[in-house]
């Protein structure tokens, strides 16, 4: 037998080994006496003998630095799409047609093409897109990322309907999906919104602050403060006899938050306002009220708040269609309110470009004729 034959045999022998006990040592050890007995019985050289410890060596390092760090990664990382997300996605499979596009910020993309078998706005991969529209003759042009992180950020529903429909295939038909993953990732839609080539963008966030304690105010009957601390400070919601108030407290000072919306014993949602309220924002107290989030003002208005946390509660062009465990929120949006005069695709923009500027800070590139936003 060729002697590289017996160093094969006693390389397969010893890799047998080590997967029947998963033990590199023994294995190891197996190898050296295999070779070395090989290499007595002289069928194969010290070269030989060698050289299957080589190899085994280098599949050692191999299995313990790549293989099995894979292999554990795959046993406990758990499915990359959740059971909401998978029902959510074959629900639009089933239920809407061919044509449909799915606008959404463009983390699902791939998931939401291959499972829904629809069109998406944009994805991972068209991420850098432009797009370029007239304005009184002049071309303006911004990019994909822009147009929709917009529609999330904006308060002002024309504008995010006059984005979208530069989006819509032939038969018009779109859903907007608000998932809770764009909870966390508002610092960048938020950022690439109010993007200019000049100040760049700001990047705006939600806050989940997680309850501490509830205890009785002393002196006061029939209160009870909740305290949800974060950092050196808290923020502290107070129950007088069921009259709610809201504050934020940094040592021994109390400062009332402009707005709570919370929910009454029978379900509905309240919400009180305190004008000229020394912190400026939204507290949403949950029901359970175990968590509150504060809201910026940048963000307590936007659409994407307006969807996910109020089911669209006061929007005219985004009907709610279905909730899958609160992590997916499906919604249709209605292009049919739109004014005729406040499209994209080479018509009009007049009713839309000055909210679009306000949003984006100085529109003021200007380049070989072209408005770089």
């Amino acid at each position: 037998m060729n002697n590289y034959l017996y160093v094969i045999l006693a390389f397969l022998i010893s890799l047998a080994i080590f997967f029947t006990m998963n033990d590199y040592l023994i294995a190891f050890a197996a190898l050296i006496l295999i070779a070395g007995g090989i290499a007595w019985a002289k069928k194969i050289d010290k070269r030989g003998a060698a050289l299957c410890l080589v190899l085994f060596i280098i599949f050692g390092i191999g299995y313990a630095y790549f293989f099995n760090p894979g292999v554990y990664i795959a046993k406990n990382q758990g499915t990359v799409l959740s059971d909401n997300w998978f029902d959510a996605l074959t629900w639009i499979n089933q239920n809407t047609p061919g044509c449909t596009v799915i606008a959404t910020y463009w983390d699902p993309g791939h998931f939401i093409t291959g499972i829904s078998r629809r069109a998406v706005a944009f994805d991972g991969a068209s991420q850098g897109r432009l797009r370029t529209v007239k304005l009184d003759g002049v071309d303006v042009t911004t990019g994909t990322i822009q147009d929709i992180a917009t529609a999330l950020y904006t308060d002002n529903e024309t504008l995010a309907m006059n984005i979208l429909k530069k989006y819509r295939k032939e038969c018009g038909e779109m859903y907007f999906i608000a998932s809770n993953d764009l909870i966390g990732k508002s610092v960048w839609w938020s950022y690439f919104s109010t993007w200019d080539p000049v100040n760049k963008g700001k990047q705006s966030s939600y806050a989940f602050i997680n309850l501490a304690q509830a205890r009785p105010v002393v002196g006061q009957t029939n209160v009870v403060a909740y305290i949800y601390p974060f950092g050196n400070q808290q923020v502290v919601v107070k129950d007088d006899n069921g009259v709610l108030s809201a504050y934020l407290q940094q040592g021994n000072q109390l400062a009332e938050i402009e707005r709570l919306i919370f929910a009454n014993p029978d379900g509905s949602i309240a919400r009180k306002v305190v004008e000229n309220a020394p912190v400026r924002g939204t507290l949403y107290l949950e029901p359970l009220r175990q968590t509150v989030i504060y809201m910026p003002p940048e963000l307590e208005n936007s659409l994407f708040t307006r969807m996910y946390f109020f089911h669209g509660a006061g929007l005219n062009n985004f009907q709610f269609v279905n909730n899958w465990g609160g992590e997916v929120k499906l919604f249709k949006v209605k292009f049919d309110d739109t004014p005729a005069n406040a499209t994209f695709l080479g018509q009009k923009l007049e009713c839309c470009i000055e909210e679009y500027a306000s949003i984006h800070g100085k529109l003021v590139t200007i380049r070989n004729g072209t408005i770089v936003v």
